[in-house]
């Protein structure tokens, strides 16, 4: 079934817009960080560098503005050639950081002025906006049950790669997965309740995907 012209083409503007601002937020992120590497605060360039892409947030905000900006230059005819197995895992990780950021890490600063436009768009414009992409112009047909365990395997990865590097540098990205403050034990612990919500929200994408497809079908 073929899809209205003017349709096609509010959905890639919409998709062009969002990755708009989500390019936009990750330069005054990036920015702003860089800014603390002067000197002053013993944090250089390289290392500041590194600690920007190493927070999952970053990381999936790129990965969604990627996925966005894929979408609004292709031509119609091809997204029936993209199948939703990467646009849907990139809707579970960006779901993540909403949540994680909402439920844990929101109340441990209050950020001001760019900070907060940066932090505001990256836990929540962007989780909110392309979770509204994904139900309303991604295609689900051909997602599979066990796709939400495929989709654990980048958070798990980089979760190791995060332990590994903080225990030669000290640093740790998140609170809950410092392992020098709460040991490997706890950071075990932290980890796992992760990994199952992450399992949850894939398993609830692939249903909602199931549900949708049947619907248009």
């Amino acid at each position: 079934m073929s899809r209205p012209v003017g349709s096609a083409r509010l959905k890639r503007a919409g998709a062009a817009a969002l990755a708009a601002v989500g390019w936009c937020a990750l330069v005054l992120q990036y920015v702003l960080l860089i800014r603390t590497a002067d000197g002053s605060s013993g944090l250089s360039l390289a290392e500041a560098n590194v600690r920007f892409f190493s927070y999952f947030t970053i990381q999936t905000n790129i990965l969604a503005s990627l996925v966005l900006t894929a979408f609004a230059i292709k031509r119609p005819l091809d997204e029936w050639l993209v199948h939703p197995f990467v646009r849907s895992a990139v809707a579970v990780y960006i779901a993540m950081v909403g949540l994680t950021y909402f439920t844990l890490l929101r109340h441990l600063w209050a950020p001001q002025g760019a900070q907060w436009i940066a932090d505001t768009t990256l836990h929540y414009v962007m989780p909110v906006g392309y979770l509204v992409f994904w139900l309303t112009c991604v295609r689900k047909a051909g997602l599979r049950w066990y796709d939400p365990l495929l989709w654990l395997i980048y958070p798990l990865i980089y979760l190791l790669l995060v332990l590994v590097r903080g225990k030669v540098s000290g640093f740790y990205p998140y609170p809950f997965i410092d392992a020098g403050t709460l040991g490997y034990a706890k950071v075990a612990m932290n980890a796992g309740g992760l990994v199952i919500v992450c399992a949850v929200l894939g398993a609830a994408i692939v249903a909602a995907g199931w549900r949708l497809a049947r619907r248009t079908a």
